[in-house]
Formats: C-alpha cells, sequence, structure tokens
C-alpha cells in the first residue's frame, strides 16, 4: 500500500505596527528549540534553528480578549484564500493544480495568529514561497515567518505546542506587569492559562 508523503508547516503571522525596535521583554524566558525533537528530514530539509525576535510586541490586547488579525469567525479560511490568491498571482494555474488537491489549512489560532498548513510533499517549497510572498491579510499587513517544517503532524503539533507555550509567556509576563495588586495578577494568569491550555489541547488533538 502506498502512503501519500506531506509537509507540514508552521507558520505566524506578525504585524508591522506590532515590531518595535526599542521594546525590552520584562522577564527572561528559557530558549525553546521546536527543532530538537524533528528528526524526520532529509538532509536538504533541515532548518536551521529558529532566531528569536527580541523587538516583537505581545498582542495588543494582552487579555487575551481580542486577536491580533481580524480575520472574524473562520480565520483559516482567510488564511487558505490569501494563499491561493498568491499561488495563482505568481505561478499561475499550473502552480495552484499542483498544490490544490493536498493543500489544507489544518489549524489557525486566532490569539496567537499560529497555523498549521499541510501540503504534499514534493510541493512543500513551493507553497513556502507563496506563504514568503503574502503580504495582506484581509486586506491587513502581515509578515509571514515559517517557523517549522515537518513530515508527520505529530512531530509538528509538538514544535507548535512548545513554540506556543513560549509565545503566551512572552504576553503573560507584559499582562502581569502591568497589573497593580497580587489578586489581579492571580486572576489574570488563571484565566489566561486556561484560555492558551484550551489552545495547545486543540493543536495536540489536530489529525492530517
Amino acid at each position: 500500500m502506498v502512503r501519500f508523503k506531506n509537509r507540514h508547516i508552521l507558520v505566524e503571522f506578525l504585524q508591522p505596527h506590532l515590531l518595535d525596535p526599542s521594546f525590552a521583554h520584562p522577564v527572561s524566558l528559557p530558549a525553546v528549540d521546536p527543532l530538537d525533537e524533528l528528526d524526520d528530514f532529509d538532509d536538504e530539509d533541515v532548518l536551521p534553528r529558529i532566531p528569536e525576535i527580541p523587538f516583537l510586541l505581545p498582542l495588543p490586547s494582552v487579555d487575551g480578549s481580542e486577536s491580533r488579525l481580524k480575520l472574524g469567525d473562520e480565520g483559516g479560511g482567510s488564511v487558505y484564500r490569501a494563499v491561493r490568491g498568491v499561488i495563482q498571482e505568481v505561478y499561475g494555474d499550473e502552480g495552484w493544480g499542483r498544490m490544490a488537491s493536498s493543500f489544507k489549512v489544518i489549524y489557525h489560532s486566532p490569539l496567537t495568529t499560529l497555523t498549521i498548513l499541510r501540503i504534499a510533499r514534493p510541493h512543500y517549497r513551493l507553497l513556502w514561497s507563496a506563504i514568503t510572498l503574502l503580504t495582506t491579510l484581509n486586506g491587513q499587513q502581515v509578515i509571514p515567518r515559517v517557523i517549522v517544517v515537518s513530515g508527520t503532524i505529530k512531530k509538528l503539533q509538538n514544535a507548535a505546542i512548545a513554540y506556543h507555550r513560549n509565545v503566551t509567556a512572552g504576553v503573560l509576563a507584559v499582562a502581569l506587569d502591568s497589573k497593580a495588586s497580587r489578586s489581579e495578577k492571580e486572576d489574570e494568569t488563571k484565566r489566561l492559562d486556561k484560555v492558551w491550555e484550551g489552545e495547545r489541547a486543540q493543536i495536540a488533538a489536530l489529525e492530517d
């Protein structure tokens, strides 16, 4: 029995107005390298260590009640249509024809913008290039950043959860730094932990 091989891509969508060279992170976070557990690559597919972005500001709404990108309830659909549009514009109908049957948005977080895409193995570099050329989502300027590429959904889930913890730890640190009383900090911590633990559970439950 022949098994179709896919590649899974974890990408986040940064927004230019959240980038500030003067930003100083309030806490020192542990280094997280989601690539440590990804050993299923061919040699030419291995990515270098993900560089940190010390000037990335956290979410505008640090309490987690508002998303960075206004994509509506179907954020994954917006990502799908935007990527499809770039592929058709740059590579034409032939390029989209090669990818259409295997391209899928498996997961999208409206709070962190972390998105997981699936594509057939022979075409993942084509998808990667299209992601890089993407400049807007629903009319909003974005800077796409590919974080991890993996040959299995399980290994990408592990990497996505590790990266999600790192991102949300930074957001939580800023949120707590803005609270005056100890009780407010504790309440905020519990509430944010519950929201983000739910997202990590969704990532862990994904199926290809």
